[in-house]
């Protein structure tokens, strides 16, 4: 969903500085919650029109109350259908007004919340030649399904659903109607909620998010337990890991909160095998993944009892929610790798000359203890660190600017036979002992930026395929001893014109621009949960940069000087530098 104007860029704007709040607060509440073992939040959420009253003591984001109307008497089929359509934002006590246009058994057996399309302009509706056959047409901008997972297409596509009514009581009923409802564009910013469930990741260092969107009414704390308790979204599989063993569910369809306690009934497998550690980690989980839902102050597991965790295990470990790559970065200015710090340029210490290699695209470490760069026609990576002498650890074509993981492995792409693939070079290691990550859905993608996210879970990838760029979201899977292996089927992003590079933002946010010398680029902060907002457009830009966020710590390069952000402007910062770089 593209937004352009003045407005949308004040929300997002917004919504940046509500995610860095958020972050704040969720990691201070999780070290307190951690000592207790006990979970605690209260952020509170506003609904747009007002607030159904939540049932069996189960207070959620505040639900958008709409109130549809029901059947008209005597209404033809056609309106029938269209009024079903509107019936459908109105979740209160279980879309009962929606299922009053379906017959009787459909009513009993349909599922409003199985698929959510999203549309713009008014459906179509058609009578085909069969009595009681129809269809309703739908220009689509995107899709949420049964576990929260939004599908946003980068240009309207066109969906038809067919639908068979019959006559009840002299009424038109629709009798047949695939599962879900159907939600104008323009209204599903009130009608649904994005929440990030979070899982461990495989090292249990670290939380990973998983952007989910539910329909915003009462009962979508549990709709967020459960699609956690399901799993990771599938470019996630196997690059993350959820405490919580497999098979286990909620034993009942709602989350209970009593003067904010949220009672989580838990089905008996999650006993089974349990240890405290075990336990533990999984209050933990379901800690983070609750903070942030309205009136929620503190958490317990029950499964027919309430479930003892136990004396704290020393094996706990609180991973970072949200990973911080400090504000220095790295660059070439005069030849030499330097470091970007307070608005001036600063000689690394200790750093051989490394001007005879002519380096360009330099990466370095969290730590600062390690930086990686390529030679001027990228046919070489080497890497480097205080004290040393540059390595030549890699050689290929089309060789990608490196990127960092937390364990300090090395990753770029190269071309071999007229194909990308990706490579992992471990500390100290060379190509002879290089991981080549499995990713047979690269195919004839020609990748031109890869980037390890902070956490060391997922990789974004920029691709071009016949012209076309993609931003694309891949999970990482490694061995039990942390060795890269694959990347997972990955997530597109949906994004509109040309896109050469991308950076991480953030935890769930990415910058993108596209490059060029003679060209104006219009840099775009990419949200996980699919919301975008376009930047101010600068003339030349060649490289761009972000740190932990992209309000405060996103820059782009154009020409031989660096620009940064401030609001939805660009200042010069009068650096003469190039390539610069965030650790990571």
């Amino acid at each position: 969903m593209r937004r352009s104007s003045s407005t949308a860029r004040a929300q997002g704007r917004h919504h940046a500085s509500l995610r860095g709040s958020l972050t704040s607060v969720l990691a201070a509440l999780l070290a307190v919650c951690l000592v207790v073992l006990t979970g605690c939040s209260a952020i509170p959420e506003k609904g747009p029109v007002g607030v159904i009253p939540a049932a069996q003591g189960e207070a959620d984001a505040d639900a958008p109350a709409f109130s549809p109307e029901g059947p008209a008497p005597g209404a033809a089929p056609e309106r029938i259908l269209r009024d079903f359509i509107t019936a459908g934002t109105g979740a209160g006590d279980g879309y009962s007004v929606a299922r009053q246009f379906l017959t009787r058994d459909l009513a009993q057996t349909w599922k409003p919340e199985e698929r959510i399309v999203l549309f713009r302009s008014d459906p179509r509706v058609e009578k085909r030649e069969t009595e009681g056959v129809y269809q309703i047409q739908l220009e689509t901008t995107g899709t949420v399904d049964a576990r929260g997972l939004r599908t946003d297409s980068a240009v309207p596509a066109t969906e038809t659903l067919g639908v068979r009514m019959e006559q009840v009581n002299g009424e038109w009923r629709i009798a047949e109607v695939p599962d879900g409802i159907m939600i104008a564009q323009s209204a599903a910013q009130d009608l649904l909620i994005s929440h990030s469930l979070y899982f461990y990741s495989s090292n249990y260092r670290f939380w990973v998010p998983d952007a989910r969107w539910f329909v915003r009414r009462t009962g979508v704390t549990a709709r967020i337990v459960s699609a956690m308790l399901a799993g990771p979204a599938p470019y996630l599989q196997g690059s993350v890991t959820s405490a919580f063993p497999e098979g286990v569910t909620l034993a009942r369809d709602s989350v209970p909160i009593t003067s904010g306690t949220a009672s989580v009934e838990l089905s008996s497998e999650i006993l089974k095998n349990a240890t405290d550690l075990g336990l533990q980690q999984m209050d933990q989980q379901l800690q983070v993944n609750l903070l942030g839902l309205n009136d929620v102050t503190s958490v317990e597991m029950t499964s027919g009892q309430r479930i003892e965790l136990g004396a704290p295990s020393p094996e706990l470990v609180v991973p970072e929610l949200t990973p911080d790559v400090g504000g220095e970065q790295v660059a070439v200015a005069q030849g030499e790798l330097v470091r970007v710090r307070n608005g001036a340029i600063v000689p690394i210490e200790g750093l051989a000359p490394l001007a005879d290699v002519a380096p360009r695209d330099p990466a370095t470490s969290v730590s600062g203890s390690a930086y990686a760069f390529l030679n001027a026609d990228a046919t070489a990576l080497y890497v480097t660190a205080p004290g040393s002498e540059a390595r030549d650890v890699v050689r290929g074509n089309a060789l990608t600017q490196p990127s960092f993981d937390p364990e300090n492995w090395v990753w770029t792409s190269r071309v071999t036979e007229g194909r990308s693939e990706v490579l992992a070079i471990p500390p100290g290691g060379t190509e002879a002992n290089a991981s080549v990550l499995a990713a047979g859905w690269l195919g004839d993608r020609n990748v031109k930026e890869l980037r390890v996210s902070r956490d060391g879970s997922r990789a974004l990838v920029v691709t071009d395929r016949d012209g076309t760029s993609e931003v694309l979201l891949a999970g990482i899977t490694r061995s039990a001893e942390g060795a890269p292996q694959s990347l997972t089927t990955p997530l597109a992003l949906p994004t509109t014109g040309a896109i050469d590079t991308a950076v991480w933002a953030g935890q769930s946010t990415i910058a993108a621009s596209s490059t060029g010398a003679n060209e104006e680029a219009t840099p775009v902060i990419l949200q996980l949960d699919g919301e975008q907002e376009e930047m101010a457009a600068l003339d030349g830009v060649l490289a761009i940069s972000a740190g932990s966020d992209a309000e405060d710590t996103f820059y782009a390069q154009a020409g031989t000087t660096l620009y940064k952000r401030i609001g939805n402007s660009w200042v010069d910062e009068q650096l003469d530098v190039r390539d610069p770089a965030f650790p990571g």
